[in-house]
């Protein structure tokens, strides 16, 4: 059971997630623990009135297990797809007027995140061996940055990067003197027992798959059930030194949040997904981490309006890069996690990206067998998981309607004293598409139609989308049979004008070259393509 206290805002933030839990000594930078405070237990009921003690939460009443009528059920989902291989000659392009050329094959297997350190310099990141790779003009470096151990079943492992821009000859913000040190953010699931993969199942599960979550996870391990021979020490966000003039390591590692990475009680040896790994730092200069409900957590953050308090899970997490909290969280300061909650309601993503010109952040989520969605993210953002996924009532096959309206939102959603909202997504797609990074082109390099649009991809399908937004820039420009924001299955998409390529298999990460312009994908097997106009020379 998690237990968690309010810190003085001075402090880094650290989120236990035992009470017995000892963060070992590896010769990392001090930091501070939060520690336990009050005990709740956890339930996914909602058939009884609740009166939290927690005065953030908002009071439900008269919530029962029938809700009032609601329009019909969606139709039935054609199929439910496993993830896509790459095709057999490369990846194409719906417009004659964009090419795509392969940067490298690095060889390397279940690449997760990818981030520019400089002109052709790009790291890249080992999801089950826990390594930072370095690839140097178009060449892999024969020896990696860092070797961290990482649990690594289903979709734990190394899997989100993110580093702060050089500003200037000198750089004294975050702690950062030197004018050649750059701070380098990584999420990791961080192993128990200090060796890659040690969270393999005690007793393997008979088959491969045993729950339908794996088909749609960037992750091959089909591992997603049965007690882990070690638990993770947890899902942890730490910041690192990368020094240019003295060495090609990373070092001083500064552990920032330490979250779960191990279903909640009473679901032990179940799943291992949903630990989300996308990092991003904002235009606020801050540290944005999404997780997901991390193997099935049923707490207020994932709208169980009688779940335990918010731990850490479920949401989109913001901290400074010293690991502070922000001044004036969305969801109320007053405790410790909920203060580092920027969004919260969500069942995992792989994507997070800001807009260029507005600065508002948007995200990808994963369905389960239904209800991926595309999503507005403002501060206090509710996407609905538990209760919604895409704009159904999340059951185990789609429910009603009950999330497409954002000024008429589901009834018994957590709301945190009306500090959070729900917002129904910008695209909800009922035949699961598995979406993954999401990414603004914010340059003009690949023409002006393309400039600050969303380049989006996939698991299922191997597909990259790109979408415009509309004149105020808080929803997509949909056509044909996406007009109603819902896509319905693969080919209301194409019908849609959305997919721009196919055939690149799993794509895990977007990125737009900061020397080039151009857009850079990463795909789970080890490649890193360029797009860029046909007229350009490779």
């Amino acid at each position: 059971m998690q237990y968690f206290v309010k810190i003085a805002k001075s402090f880094s933030i650290l989120l236990l997630l035992a009470l017995t839990q000892v963060i070992a000594n590896t010769n990392m930078s001090s930091s501070i623990i939060v520690v336990a405070n009050e005990a709740h237990a956890a339930t996914t009921s909602y058939s009884s009135n609740s009166d939290s003690s927690n005065a953030t939460i908002t009071k439900i009443q008269s919530i029962n297990n029938n809700p009032p009528s609601l329009p019909a059920a969606p139709p039935a989902i054609i199929h439910r797809n496993t993830r896509a291989p790459t095709a057999i000659g490369g990846p194409t392009l719906n417009d004659p007027n964009l090419k795509v050329e392969q940067i490298i094959n690095t060889g390397l297997k279940r690449t997760t995140s990818m981030a520019f350190l400089g002109p052709n310099d790009i790291l890249v990141l080992g999801k089950e061996t826990g390594k930072v790779h370095r690839i140097l003009n178009g060449k892999i470096l024969p020896e990696p940055l860092l070797d961290v151990n990482v649990a690594s079943e289903a979709e734990r492992g190394l899997l989100g990067i993110a580093i702060a821009k050089y500003e200037g000859n000198s750089n004294t913000q975050n702690g950062n003197t030197n004018a050649n040190t750059r701070h380098v953010f990584l999420y990791y699931t961080q192993s128990g027992g200090g060796k890659d993969g040690d969270d393999e199942p005690k007793v393997s599960p008979a088959g491969t798959a045993t729950t339908t979550d794996t088909a749609n996870s960037t992750s091959p391990n089909t591992r997603n059930s049965g007690v882990d021979s070690v638990s993770p020490a947890g899902n942890r966000l730490y910041r690192y030194d990368l020094d240019l003039d003295n060495n090609n390591k990373l070092t001083n590692p500064k552990l920032l949040l330490n979250l779960p990475a191990s279903p909640p009680p009473g679901r032990e040896g179940t799943e291992k997904n949903h630990n989300g790994g996308k990092v991003l730092i904002g235009p606020d200069n801050n540290v944005y981490v999404g997780i997901g409900d991390v193997g099935g957590h049923r707490g207020r953050a994932e709208n169980n309006p009688n779940g335990i308090a918010p731990d850490g899970t479920g949401g989109i997490l913001r901290i400074t890069q010293d690991g502070q909290i922000v001044a004036n969280p969305p969801l109320g300061n007053d405790t410790i996690p909920l203060a580092l909650y920027y969004a919260y309601g969500m069942r995992n993503t792989f994507g997070m990206d800001f807009d260029p010109i507005t600065g508002n952040l948007w995200d990808t989520e994963n369905g389960n067998t239904f209800g991926d969605e595309i999503n507005l993210v403002h501060p206090g953002f509710n996407s609905g998981w538990s209760q919604v996924a895409g704009i159904w009532e999340a059951e185990s096959k789609p429910g009603p309607a009950i999330g497409a309206d954002t000024n008429n939102p589901p009834k018994y959603l957590v709301t945190f004293g009306g500090k959070g909202a729900y917002r129904a997504p910008e695209l909800a797609a009922l035949q699961t598409i598995a979406p993954t990074a999401i990414k603004f082109l914010n340059s003009g390099k690949l023409g002006k139609q393309y400039e600050n649009t969303i380049f989006m991809g996939d698991v299922d399908f191997g597909n990259l989308y790109n979408f415009k937004l509309n004149e105020n820039r808080t929803g997509l420009v949909l056509d044909g049979p996406l007009a109603d924001k819902i896509a319905n299955n693969i080919q209301d998409l194409k019908e849609g004008g959305v997919v721009l390529g196919q055939g690149f298999g799993v794509i895990t990460d977007i990125q737009v070259g900061p020397y080039d312009g151009y857009l850079y994908i990463l795909t789970l097997n080890g490649r890193i393509y360029r797009i860029i106009p046909s007229s350009s020379s490779s």
